[in-house]
């Protein structure tokens, strides 16, 4: 990719979806900036969209019939993007708070979910921990909560940042669901037989798009900070469909995860990109 600015690329991700991003309210691309700066989320976002576009590339050589349709392209793109933008914590979330939030995602690693937020700014920012405790409590939460709970919260905070404020509708179920194989479905927003909740335009119900979401989301995750080789990352995708009750035998799912497994492997895969976004200009 050439050297251009973070900014660049990411106009460029979306154009290639149909999407101006100056159309995105720049609070919203604030808080863009702000996961840059502090974490690595969009580099694995922007990682994500790169398989995502194999995936892409395949079904039109490989499965035409069954092509990702133009809006199909633009959920999983967007979506992708925007899924973790909840990382800054809150909607109303002062830039301290958002700062604080994104500080405490970009600790990796963290292999407890059961411990505190008070205890994990002990055991990760012991020279102000108290101090970072009270700027959690001033954001409405309670630092006795676990971890666990904490990071479900990002998923809701992804929806109620992105709603109605530039980013396209379709899109935003598939950035906010991106948890549901763990049960995290953000103001009940899939009704039991799938459909939606609220109106997302075009897009009514929870199908294709927000699966391959959320298992590049996963697969991305498996291979970088958990370590595993592809065959274990795909492995991994299968051992979580297989425990979840709701998704267990769902075709579409076991379907993309044997896509993934023979895009993955195919030779123009075996080197992993290595550009990444590390600022907003």
């Amino acid at each position: 990719m050439p050297h251009t600015s973070s900014f660049e690329r990411l106009r460029t991700i979306c154009a290639d979806v149909g999407v101006d991003v100056e159309g995105i309210r720049p609070s919203i691309l604030a808080r863009m900036r702000l996961l840059a700066e502090a974490t690595n989320t969009l580099n694995d976002c922007e990682r994500a969209v790169r398989f995502a576009g194999d995936i892409f590339r395949y079904y039109d050589t490989s499965k035409p019939l069954k092509r990702f349709t133009a809006l199909e392209r633009r959920i999983v793109v967007i979506g992708t993007l925007f899924s973790d933008i909840g990382k800054t914590g809150p909607a109303g979330a002062t830039r301290d708070g958002q700062q604080l939030v994104a500080e405490m995602f970009a600790v990796e690693g963290v292999i407890d979910g059961g411990t505190s937020v008070a205890r994990f700014f002990e055991l990760h920012f012991p020279a102000d921990a108290d101090h970072r405790a009270r700027r959690f409590g001033a954001l409405g939460l309670d630092a006795q909560m676990t971890m666990r709970e904490f990071w479900n919260l990002h998923s809701a905070w992804t929806l109620h940042i992105i709603q109605g404020d530039g980013v396209p509708l379709e899109a935003v179920p598939a950035a906010a669901t991106h948890h549901i194989l763990e049960n995290v479905n953000p103001d009940s927003l899939i009704a039991e037989d799938g459909r939606f909740t609220k109106y997302f335009g075009k897009h009514a119900s929870f199908e294709r798009p927000e699966k391959l979401v959320i298992l590049l989301d996963k697969y991305d995750a498996a291979l970088r900070r958990g370590r595993r080789t592809h065959d274990q990352a795909i492995a991994f995708l299968r051992e979580v469909i297989a425990k979840n009750h709701r998704f267990c035998d769902d075709h579409g799912f076991l379907e993309l995860i044997d896509d993934l497994d023979e895009v993955m492997k195919l030779p123009h895969r075996a080197r992993r990109p290595s550009t990444s976004i590390k600022s907003f200009s």
